[in-house]
């Protein structure tokens, strides 16, 4: 569309003049339905717009190496404040775990034990504790949602010691009784139909009309998903296991049971 403005086809395509540099100057993907509807409105021939609508599918689901893997560059404790700029870019976070507390939730004791698991000779241990102690200044955004499910799994397995599980289940009891944030926890006892093997985390509601993204972290990588249709089936998945979700009441009481079992092991 040679000759048009960038604001005439910033309307035609529905997005902000922001939004549409951003993607010009590469510092935004630009989600497939958007790709349609942008080759479309660019008059392209056929050929040409299935290759970039089809480059804009496979950037909608993105595979690089796990920053947490191996040596981090910058160091650990710029791994948790290069999380907390991402976090503080959506209004809306949905996170399912079904082996570990997220690190919003987690307790001093608890967050070094799992950094030290993964880093255990980084001279930045403290450093990256406290980074991920302050990312939870996000717990008291008022113009944040935070939604949490965790499995069973993770109020019974240890990361270290015990006493820093029985310290997490203590903060846990919080959450789930004071309505700061939405908490629920998945038991065994729930079908697998509606049960999430591997961990996820969306973001939504973000800045600047950013697609809702989806992160899947793996052993030695990292997924990223923007695709509006697979990111609306993980959203509906955390709906389902919320339905199915201990909260509240039930849950402090499901906790409490287990932090019995835990100090008897002591």
């Amino acid at each position: 569309m040679a000759g048009v403005s960038g604001e005439r086809l910033a309307a035609q395509l529905a997005i902000s003049q922001s939004k549409l540099s951003r993607i010009e100057l590469g510092q935004s993907a630009v989600a497939p339905e958007l790709a349609r509807r942008w080759t479309a409105a660019c008059e392209l021939d056929q050929e040409r717009a299935e290759e970039i609508n089809a480059l804009a599918e496979r950037i909608a689901t993105d595979v690089y190496p796990a920053p947490w893997h191996g040596r981090i560059k910058g160091g650990v404790a710029r791994l948790q404040r290069d999380v907390a700029d991402l976090e503080a870019t959506g209004r809306l976070h949905l996170d399912w775990h079904p082996r570990l507390v997220q690190g919003l939730l987690q307790t001093p004791a608890y967050a070094r034990e799992i950094i030290a698991g993964a880093h255990p000779h980084d001279p930045e241990l403290s450093a990256a504790v406290a980074a991920r102690m302050a990312r939870q200044s996000l717990l008291y955004d008022p113009t944040t949602t935070l939604r949490f499910l965790i499995g069973e799994a993770a109020l019974r397995w240890p990361i270290a010691t015990v006493p820093a599980l029985i310290g997490q289940l203590d903060r846990l009891l919080l959450f789930a009784s004071d309505g700061t944030v939405d908490f629920g926890i998945v038991p065994f006892e729930v079908p697998f139909g509606a049960f999430s093997y591997h961990a996820w985390s969306i973001l939504a509601e973000r800045d600047h009309g950013e697609p809702d993204l989806v992160e899947i972290g793996l052993e030695t990588a990292k997924v990223d998903i923007t695709d509006p249709e697979q990111t609306a089936a993980y959203r509906d998945a955390f709906e389902r296991m919320s339905v199915v979700a201990l909260k509240g009441d039930a849950a402090v009481s499901f906790i409490r049971g287990i932090r019995q079992e835990l100090r008897a092991r002591l």
